[in-house]
């Protein structure tokens, strides 16, 4: 397994976070062609927060879980980063039990090789588990659980380099996909697994710069100009044939984390996003909205200017008309049947994490500097 290092002191380099106070649970609804003002979206977050934290399982083995025990460990992840993303955390204040308790359940997840993801055998699940665990580090009450924390990181993002190392095709070399022991790559797991590893080295672990090299040439080389002359990203190299909206937007969010520079790619994608307006569900999705609106999210969060304020009062709109009374998120109808079993806490938990972004309380929430070509 691949050696991870990692300084306990200083910790993660987040900042000093205010704990909010929950707004009343009633939901704005404003008409579809307005942007929603701050107090709206607030509103919006705190009603999905309450709804996750009255949810989550209390008591017995399944305590911080949720809903299918396949996706458990994915969703508890994701429903603990969005409190995270919102200034919540573990074992403090308002919501800090609720925090707790679903790391604690994630932390159980691991298998003796370091895998978090063998409930559903997802390097999905692996990375957004880690993620959680890495956005927790520096949070806790005491030194011991910090290092035992510290340590679970490490042993998670070992199988994560080791995965990258699994002999693949030329093409495919640099990325992951859906097992540690896959041999073939596509650029949605990929960005899973580089979020992860951008998360670690921000909380300081050494991550081999040859990882993200290898792994950016993977994303590079699914970039593709169309016929028609439009440009963005296949989500597998080799077998895709024609860019698709969400990855071509994590693939602007990757390039901007890792690359120092723009570069014409970033702008001929941002070009091609512009097809694309946020809505309840859609073709630019292919049945996946919340992962798609995320990535998409992300991509043009981290490019700001124009590009986010476009975007973001968009989605916005879209999630505050289609969030229910009880705070929290449904699928739109074209969602594909596949996400349906991870249930309304991974829809609410994704809706929240697009709605606190900008508040760069996450360490992948963090926006970069890239300079123009």
């Amino acid at each position: 397994m691949a050696a991870v290092s990692f300084w306990l002191t200083p910790p993660c380099p987040l900042r000093v976070l205010a704990v909010v106070l929950l707004a009343p649970l009633a939901v704005s609804r404003a008409s579809e062609d307005s942007a929603p003002d701050a107090k709206q979206v607030r509103s919006a977050i705190d009603a999905g927060l309450h709804w996750l934290a009255e949810k989550q399982v209390r008591d017995g083995a399944e305590a911080g879980g949720w809903g299918n025990p396949r996706y458990q460990t994915a969703v508890a992840s994701f429903a603990g980063l969005a409190f995270l993303a919102n200034g919540y955390e573990p074992g403090k204040g308002d919501y800090g039990d609720v925090v707790l308790r679903a790391l604690q359940f994630v932390q159980a997840s691991m298998t003796p090789d370091g895998y978090l993801g063998s409930r559903d055998n997802s390097m999905y699940v692996h990375a957004i588990a880690t993620l959680f665990g890495l956005s927790c580090l520096g949070r806790s009450a005491g030194g011991e659980r910090d290092r035992e924390l510290a340590e679970w990181c490490r042993r998670s993002l070992a199988l994560t380099l080791a995965a990258q190392k699994v002999k693949k095709t030329r093409l495919e070399q640099g990325g992951w996909r859906y097992s540690p022991f896959s041999n073939d790559s596509d650029l949605s797991v990929t960005s899973w697994q580089l979020l992860t590893l951008h998360a670690a080295r921000q909380c300081g672990y050494e991550i081999d710069e040859a990882v993200f090299e290898a792994a950016m040439k993977y994303v590079n080389g699914a970039y593709l100009v169309t016929e028609t002359g439009k440009a963005g990203f296949l989500y597998r190299v080799g077998a895709s044939n024609v860019p698709e909206p969400a990855v071509t937007g994590v693939a602007v969010f990757l390039k901007s984390l890792f690359e120092r520079d723009s570069d014409e790619k970033i702008e001929k994608a941002l070009e091609y996003l512009e097809d694309f307006s946020p809505g309840w569900g859609g073709r630019q999705y292919n049945g996946f909205f919340y992962f798609g609106s995320f990535y998409m999210a992300q991509g043009t969060f981290q490019r700001g200017d124009e590009a986010w304020s476009d975007f973001a009062p968009k989605i916005q709109r879209v999630l505050l008309d289609h969030q229910e009374a009880d705070g929290h998120w449904g699928f739109p109808p074209d969602n594909s049947p596949q996400s349906h079993p991870a249930g309304h806490a991974y829809t609410t938990a994704l809706a929240l994490l697009i709605l606190s972004l900008d508040r760069q309380y996450l360490p992948m929430f963090q926006r970069q500097s890239l300079q123009s070509p």
